[in-house]
């Protein structure tokens, strides 16, 4: 069994475009009359050619190779250097060599010489421009964002647990919907890897302010105190609510989104909320 797939290795790495490149080495043999007609001249034009020609040959062959590489891995950098459209332009300077001992004018060489470069392109192919990125690579950005937004979740989940234990319909109401609310305007304006990272501090913050104000709350719910701690939490959770999406809203501006664009998400998140409330 290990035979016949070391032959389809060879079969594989032995395409058409080696049999191509032995068709024109072939092309070299005329090339060789030139070093034996004598006129010194002659001889260095036919060793110039040859030189030339050998090495178009080679970066050919070397971009081949190369290309087959980058096709066959999943990641990879594009070449530097354009072997094979190297190697064809060089035989493109051939043929102007070789037209331009039977045309007078130089136009008619130019030509025949774009005509090989073309020729040659369309032999052997065009090298890899581009680097390929797998497609998760690509997707890491999204994912990692995912993540955020579902750590942040998990953060204010904890929140509006802590006040659900109190056993407040009212209090319980407002913080689910100020998750809810907050939750979708960060799913709307994180589109952007970049905007998200932007917004680290912010919602840190938030975090922040909402996690001092849970702890007011629920020190003060045994004492004399509490219908005051209730009604200032309900207005600071409001006075977040507003100051986040403010925030949001001049992130979604940042990142280059139309201002229009900004508030009919933001719109729609908030009509979402009062639905869902």
């Amino acid at each position: 069994m290990a035979r016949p797939s070391r032959k389809r290795r060879q079969s594989a790495s032995s395409g058409p475009l080696d049999s191509g490149l032995g068709v024109l080495m072939l092309a070299a043999f005329p090339l060789l009359m030139l070093l034996f007609q004598g006129r010194p001249e002659t001889t260095f034009t036919g060793l110039l050619m040859l030189v030339i020609f050998a090495l178009a040959v080679w970066l050919i062959h070397r971009g081949t190779k190369i290309a087959r590489a980058f096709e066959a891995a999943e990641t990879a950098k594009a070449p530097r250097l354009p072997r094979k459209m190297l190697g064809s332009a060089l035989l493109g300077l051939l043929v102007v060599i070789l037209a331009g001992h039977h045309f007078v004018s130089l136009p008619v060489p130019l030509g025949l010489g774009v005509l090989g470069f073309g020729l040659g392109v369309a032999a052997f192919g065009r090298d890899p421009l581009t680097s390929k990125q797998a497609a998760v690579e690509e997707d890491m950005p999204h994912l990692r964002t995912q993540e955020t937004l579902d750590r942040i979740d998990a953060a204010i989940g904890l929140a509006v647990a802590d006040v659900a234990a109190l056993n407040d319909a009212e209090l319980s109401r407002r913080a689910e919907a100020l998750r809810s609310g907050v939750m979708g305007l960060m799913q709307a304006i994180s589109q952007d890897p970049l905007a998200a990272r932007r917004l680290r501090k912010p919602v840190a913050r938030f975090l922040e302010l909402l996690s001092k104000e849970n702890a007011r709350l629920i020190e003060a719910w045994g004492t004399k105190d509490r219908m005051k701690a209730r009604r200032r939490y309900l207005a600071r959770l409001t006075s977040l609510g507003e100051a986040f999406e403010e925030r949001l809203r001049k992130a979604g501006t940042e990142q280059g989104r139309d201002a229009y664009d900004v508030e009919a998400d933001l719109l729609w998140n908030r009509m979402v909320d009062k639905n869902a409330a």
